[in-house]
C-alpha cells in the first residue's frame, strides 16, 4: 500500500511532463487539423519541438528541432522534410538552425 502512493504520483507526474512541457499537444492538434502537418520519420510526436511556424495562424511548421537533429520543411510533403544532425553542424561555421541556407551539406529542394 505505501508504495501505491508513490505510483499514483509518478504517473500523475509523467501524465503532466506529457500534456503541458513536452511538445506533444501541439504535434498532436497539428496532426489531427492540418492533412499537410507532417513529422520527420527520425523524430516522434514527445521530442519534435516545431521552432518556427510557417505564420501566426498556421499550423505548419517551418524550423524544428529534436535532441538529435534539425530539420527545415521545404514544402508539403514528408519527404520534403530535410535533416541534418545537430552533432555535424558543430563543425559547420556560420550555422544558423533558423536559416537552412547556412546549413553545411544540405540539399534545399526546389531552389
Amino acid at each position: 500500500m505505501k508504495y501505491k502512493k508513490y505510483l499514483i504520483w509518478s504517473l500523475l507526474f509523467i501524465m503532466f511532463y506529457v500534456l503541458f512541457v513536452s511538445s506533444f499537444l501541439m504535434n498532436a492538434w497539428g496532426y489531427i487539423s492540418d492533412k499537410n502537418y507532417h513529422l520527420p520519420k527520425e523524430s516522434n510526436l514527445l521530442i519534435f519541438n516545431a521552432t518556427t511556424m510557417q505564420s501566426p495562424t498556421s499550423d505548419i511548421w517551418v524550423y524544428g528541432e529534436d535532441y538529435n537533429n534539425y530539420y527545415y520543411n521545404a514544402g508539403l510533403k514528408a519527404e520534403d522534410i530535410i535533416t541534418i544532425s545537430k552533432e555535424d553542424m558543430k563543425s559547420c561555421p556560420n550555422f544558423n538552425p533558423l536559416n537552412v541556407s547556412t546549413w553545411c551539406g544540405a540539399e534545399i529542394p526546389h531552389k
